[in-house]
């Protein structure tokens, strides 16, 4: 406590002596005691002065005294005036809000009455039936516009009295039984046209599609039967239906039949199939096989009437003309063809490209027609269409199953299943997937037929047994091969797309067996040469056939070149093994020794190298000319013969090249002979002679 007492006083001090009196007092020296009553004494003095001032001024100060108290008199007297000026004031604010409360309710109300207003006289407006709306819609013509103007209006008139007379307007309630009235004279005159129309369509002869035409210009008339009586909208729909269902399956049946007269039966039986016998196999046989492309005619038949058995040729074009005008039954049966006079046949996918693409074009334009007119989509159109269409595609799947049974003409069969895959594009192209079944049943009636005929084609060159032939057999093509190589080239060529496996495998099966009668009638001759020029020549019958048919190469053609190779490498081998036989003994055995090492062996072959010597130097110019004539001789096909000669010679070429270098090794340097052997140059010039392209 003494601690804080003393800080205190320290303070207080320090304080003190900043004071500019007392610093003056402790700088003068003075005692402070005396300085302090001197100080003390001063005040007094100044304490007299003032008291006395204040005497002389005390009437200043009653005076304004006085003038004070006036002054607040006068305040208080303003104060009061101003509380009630305040008072007034706080009571015109509120009187001013309960205004602008009323003036926003009375512009509320009026905005809604005038709203109530203009609604009800838009209501009144729509609900009263004008009297030029009554006489248009019982005295105007159905087919002209201002009809069907009016009837836009009559329908939304319709609409409108019934929902306020669900809300029991009377104002509705009053126009009610006039527009019921209006209603049923309108229903009963669009009743009458519309049935009128559908007569038309049962004329003899009548194009259908004017009639429908006209429907759809006014396809109103029937949507305001839906909405208004769907009654009579579904005797008008039932109508329709019945009198072109029964008009599509007449006419199509009718033109169906006529045109299934014209397909040529007798063009292919069940007898024509790859391996059919040859009864012209004698000279006629050997001439065809002569050209390239030439075929023997099968027994029986002229070669012209099988002219379209294996060979696609010109039947191509019914697919890629799909849309071409169509067969007109009556106009095609008195033309004239060769060996038809006065009536044409024609092959039986050419009528089954008019009578499909006849359905598909009529079908697309009824479904559409349906969709449009009876305001259907989807499900329900595709059962109006069945309803419609439906009796002329089962009497259509009729024909096709009845002619499918006992067709064999697999090329037609194959064609037409094509052309339904192009039919149904055609049709999803325009956005009608109405024969979608249809199609898919048509391809399951024709598939099985014509997997069944190329299994029957499989089957006969399976079964066939060259040796029957063995006294006809030469080395050219066997006409079973043309067949085949036209068959399986034509099959490519309409198949554009990607292969099925199903037909992927048929075709390969086929073309396994086509190998396999190829060897065995190659067996037939007990020469390997001649084996090799057999298969040679029908290796390249296949290929020459399949590359000009179809313009990128198929699997079977691949496979075709992929043999071809091998047996040309190894007739090249043969034919220079018998020409050249010592040579290339000698350049296979003494190879084989350098690759061993065995140098001891290669010592024992001076003697064997000049013989081989003076034997190629003495024949070399006569074995070049025989092997020209014999490759030339022994392949009809010029540019293939050409081939064949051209490795031949250059596979020579290669064996004196190697002969050459096996000559340079240590054991044959010092044989005299080799001053004897031409130079691999001088050779080459001789085989220029029988190689235009060496």
């Amino acid at each position: 406590m003494e601690d804080h007492c003393d800080s205190q006083i320290k303070m207080d001090l320090k304080v003190s002596l900043k004071d500019s009196i007392i610093k003056e007092a402790l700088n003068s020296g003075v005692d402070l005691r005396q300085y302090s009553q001197q100080v003390e004494q001063q005040l007094q003095e100044v304490e007299l002065v003032s008291v006395q001032d204040y005497v002389n001024q005390g009437t200043s100060l009653a005076q304004l005294h006085s003038q004070f108290t006036q002054c607040d008199v006068a305040l208080e007297r303003m104060e009061g005036l101003l509380s009630t000026f305040r008072s007034q004031l706080g009571g015109l604010s509120s009187d001013i809000l309960q205004l602008q409360h009323q003036s926003a309710q009375l512009g509320l109300r009026l905005s809604n009455r005038q709203a109530a207003r203009s609604l009800a006289g838009q209501i009144i407006d729509d609900l009263v039936i004008p009297e030029a709306l009554i006489r248009h819609l019982l005295e105007t013509p159905v087919t002209e516009p201002s009809f069907s103007e009016q009837l836009i209006i009559l329908q939304a008139k319709l609409a409108l009295s019934g929902d306020h007379h669900q809300r029991c307007s009377r104002a509705a309630q009053d126009v009610v039984p006039v527009l019921g009235a209006l209603r049923i004279k309108v229903v009963e005159r669009l009743r009458q046209f519309l049935l009128l129309k559908l007569q038309q369509l049962r004329r003899p002869l009548a194009n259908y599609q004017l009639p429908q035409n006209s429907l759809l210009k006014h396809k109103n008339f029937y949507h305001f039967l839906i909405t208004q009586e769907p009654e009579i909208a579904y005797e008008v729909r039932q109508d329709y239906v019945q009198t072109m269902s029964k008009l599509y399956f007449s006419y199509f049946k009718s033109y169906s039949t006529r045109l299934l007269k014209l397909v040529d039966s007798n063009s292919v039986n069940k007898d024509d199939v790859l391996a059919s016998e040859d009864a012209s196999l004698g000279a006629a046989a050997a001439a065809a096989a002569r050209s390239l492309f030439g075929r023997a005619a099968p027994s029986g038949r002229s070669s012209s009437s099988k002219s379209t058995v294996f060979t696609l040729g010109t039947r191509i074009e019914v697919v890629t003309n799909l849309e071409a005008p169509v067969l007109v039954p009556h106009a095609a049966a008195t033309g004239t063809s060769a060996g038809h006079k006065g009536e044409t046949k024609y092959s039986y996918e050419i009528v089954f490209r008019s009578q499909h693409y006849a359905l598909a074009d009529n079908a697309c334009r009824e479904y559409l027609f349906l969709c449009e007119f009876f305001h259907v989509e989807r499900a329900p159109a595709m059962e109006l269409f069945q309803e419609v269409m439906g009796k002329t595609c089962t009497i259509y799947m009729k024909f096709v199953e009845e002619y499918v049974s006992s067709c064999y003409d697999s090329l037609a069969l194959f064609l037409c299943i094509q052309m339904v895959q192009r039919l149904q594009y055609l049709c999803h192209k325009r956005a009608v997937p109405a024969l979608d079944f249809y199609y898919e049943s048509l391809v399951s009636t024709l598939w099985p037929r014509f997997e069944y005929l190329v299994q029957a084609n499989i089957q006969s060159v399976r079964d066939c047994d060259p040796s029957r032939l063995y006294s006809h057999i030469d080395t050219r093509p066997h006409y079973v091969v043309r067949r085949y190589a036209e068959y399986t080239s034509a099959i490519s060529a309409i198949h554009a797309m990607d292969w099925t496996p199903r037909l992927h495998h048929l075709l390969s099966t086929m073309q396994e067996e086509v190998e396999g009668f190829t060897l065995r009638l190659a067996a037939a001759f007990t020469k390997r040469k001649d084996q090799l020029v057999a298969l040679i020549n029908n290796y390249d019958l296949m290929l020459s056939v399949m590359t000009e048919r179809n313009r990128e190469e198929s699997r079977e053609a691949a496979r075709c070149k992929e043999l071809l190779s091998a047996r040309i490498s190894e007739f090249v081998e043969e034919i220079l093994f018998f020409h050249f036989e010592g040579l290339v003994r000698f350049v296979k055995d003494c190879e084989v020794m350098l690759t061993r090492g065995l140098n001891e062996a290669l010592r024992n072959e001076e003697r064997r190298a000049t013989q081989t010597i003076n034997a190629f130097m003495a024949g070399w110019k006569k074995s070049l000319d025989e092997i020209n004539k014999e490759i030339l001789n022994l392949f009809p096909n010029f540019k293939n013969g050409t081939n064949i000669l051209q490795a031949t010679l250059t596979q020579l070429v290669e064996y004196y090249h190697r002969f050459q270098k096996i000559l340079t090794q240590h054991p044959f340097r010092n044989v005299p002979a080799r001053a004897d052997l031409i130079n691999i140059h001088q050779l080459m010039v001789e085989v220029r002679r029988y190689k235009p392209a060496f």
